[in-house]
C-alpha cells in the first residue's frame, strides 16, 4: 500500500488532466476508466468456495489499494514540470554528496567527513528498509559501530561539509531535502494509476497483481529520479517505459513459468535475434557454430546457455495460469519503439554526465577507445599516435578512467538502460 501522501488529498477529477500516452497501446478500460470500475469484473463479491477465499482476499487488497490511490488527482502539465524540477535539483544534490564520497574511496580526496556522513546515511536507509520504520539513534549508532556521542557530531559535521560543497547553508540543504522528498512522493502517488494499468496487462504470467504493482512502482520511482522535464516529454510517456521494464524484469526473474536468471534470459533474447537474422540471410535454420560465431562466443559457451533452458519449446506455446499468454510475448521485440528511442536519448545524457567526472585526457582516451562520438573504436597504439603518448601510458589512463566508471553508483546509473536494450 502506498504511504500516506504528504500533500492534501483531493478527489480525483477526470477532467482535470489527461495523460499523454501517444503511441502507447492502452486497454479500453485503462487510465481513463474510473478506478472503482477498473477491476469491476475481477472483484465480483459473490459467494465463493473456501478454497478460493485467498484469491478474493487478494482482490479485496487490490480494491483498497485502488480506493487509496484514487484520492490523489493527476498532475497538470505545469505542476508536473514544477515538481520534476524540484526532484531534479534534489537528485543533483544527492549526486554531489555521493560523488564526493566516492572520490575519497578512490584516494582522490581526503574529505573523510563527507565519506563518514554518507556511510552513516546508507546504514540508516538499510535499517529503515529492514525495519519498516526509522531506527532509533541508539540502533543506528550501534549498527554503525560507533557510540551515540560519536554519531551526532559526525552527522552535523558531514552535513556542514555537504553544504559547503553545494555552496549552500545547512538550512538550505534541509529545505531542499524536504521539498525534494515531497515532490518525489507527490509525483509517485499521482501516477500510481499508470502502474496499475500497466500491471493489469501482465496478469497471469506467474506473479500476483499486487506483486506486479509493487515492481511497477519501483520502476516508477526510478522514472521520477531520472525524468528531465526540459526534454519536452510528458512524464507519463517516460514513466511507462520504466514501469514496464520493472514488471517484465520481475516476471523474467520470479515467474514460476520461466525459471531463468535475468542474465540468461537476456542472452536467450540475443540468441533468438541472431538465429532469426541468420535464417533470413542463409534461407535455412542456422547451425550452432554459425550462431556462436555471430555472437562472438565459443560453441561450448553457447551450448551452456542453451542447456540452462529446461526443454526446447515453441515461442507460440501458451503459458500462465489461464494459458492465455504466448511465451514469445515475454521476449523483447526487435523494432525500435518511440519509448526505446527516448531511453537512448536519456542514456546518452547519462553517459555525458558520467564522462564529465573524468579528466579531459581520460575522457578523450575513453571516447577514442570505445568510439564514442567517432565512427569506430581505436587501438591503444592508434590513440598513442594521436595524443603523442606511449601505448603503455594510454593503457594506464584508460585503466584509471575505467576504474572510476566502474564504481557501483556510477555503473548503476546506466545498468537498467543497457540491460533493456541488449
Amino acid at each position: 500500500m502506498p504511504s500516506k501522501s504528504l500533500y492534501k488529498s483531493v478527489e480525483y477529477d477526470e477532467s482535470a488532466s489527461e495523460l499523454d500516452l501517444n503511441g502507447i497501446d492502452m486497454d479500453e478500460d485503462g487510465l481513463r476508466t474510473s478506478l472503482p470500475e477498473l477491476f469491476e469484473d475481477d472483484l465480483d463479491s459473490t459467494a465463493v468456495p473456501a478454497a478460493a477465499k485467498n484469491i478474493y482476499y487478494s482482490k479485496d487488497l487490490v480494491r483498497l489499494y485502488l480506493q487509496e490511490i484514487g484520492k490523489v488527482r493527476l498532475l497538470l502539465r505545469d505542476e508536473e514540470i514544477s515538481e520534476a524540477k524540484i526532484v531534479q535539483r534534489y537528485v543533483q544534490l544527492l549526486e554531489l554528496r555521493n560523488n564526493a564520497a566516492e572520490q575519497v574511496k578512490l584516494g582522490a580526496s581526503d574529505d573523510l567527513a563527507i565519506l563518514q556522513y554518507v556511510e552513516a546515511i546508507e546504514i540508516h536507509d538499510r535499517l529503515t528498509a529492514q525495519l519498516g520504520h526509522r531506527p532509533s539513534l541508539e540502533r543506528w549508532a550501534s549498527t554503525a559501530g560507533i557510540s551515540l556521542a560519536e554519531l551526532k557530531p559526525r552527522l552535523a559535521t558531514g552535513k556542514q561539509r555537504w553544504a559547503e560543497l553545494a555552496k549552500m547553508t545547512v538550512a538550505e540543504i534541509d529545505a531542499l531535502q524536504l521539498a525534494g522528498t515531497r515532490a518525489k512522493q507527490h509525483m509517485i502517488e499521482a501516477n500510481l494509476r499508470l502502474v496499475v494499468s500497466v500491471a493489469k496487462k501482465y496478469q497471469n504470467r506467474g506473479l500476483e497483481l499486487l506483486d506486479l504493482i509493487q515492481e511497477g512502482t519501483m520502476g516508477l520511482e526510478r522514472a521520477v529520479d531520472k525524468f528531465d522535464p526540459t526534454k519536452g516529454y510528458r512524464f507519463s510517456t517516460y514513466a511507462y517505459w520504466w514501469i514496464r521494464q520493472g514488471i517484465t524484469r520481475a516476471i523474467a526473474t520470479q515467474s514460476r513459468n520461466i525459471r531463468l536468471p535475468v542474465h540468461i534470459t537476456e542472452k536467450l533474447n540475443k540468441i533468438k535475434k541472431v538465429q532469426r537474422e541468420l535464417s533470413i540471410e542463409t534461407g535455412r535454420p542456422p547451425r550452432l557454430e554459425e550462431v556462436a560465431k555471430a555472437l562472438d562466443m565459443t560453441l561450448v559457451q553457447l551450448q551452456e546457455v542453451l542447456m540452462r533452458v529446461p526443454r526446447s519449446v515453441s515461442l507460440d506455446v501458451k503459458v500462465g495460469k489461464d494459458r492465455d499468454t504466448e511465451l514469445g510475448d515475454l521476449l523483447e521485440a526487435d523494432e525500435v519503439t518511440p519509448e526505446q528511442m527516448m531511453m537512448r536519448e536519456s542514456l546518452q545524457g547519462e553517459l555525458v554526465q558520467l564522462l564529465a567526472d573524468l579528466t579531459d585526457r581520460e575522457r578523450e582516451v575513453i571516447c577514442l577507445r570505445f568510439g564514442l562520438g567517432y565512427s569506430q573504436a581505436h587501438s591503444l597504439a592508434d590513440i598513442g599516435r594521436v595524443l603523442e603518448l606511449s601505448r603503455e601510458r594510454v593503457r594506464q589512463i584508460e585503466s584509471k578512467a575505467l576504474q572510476k566508471l566502474r564504481q557501483p553508483k556510477r555503473r548503476n546509473r546506466v545498468r537498467d538502460y543497457l540491460e533493456s536494450m541488449n
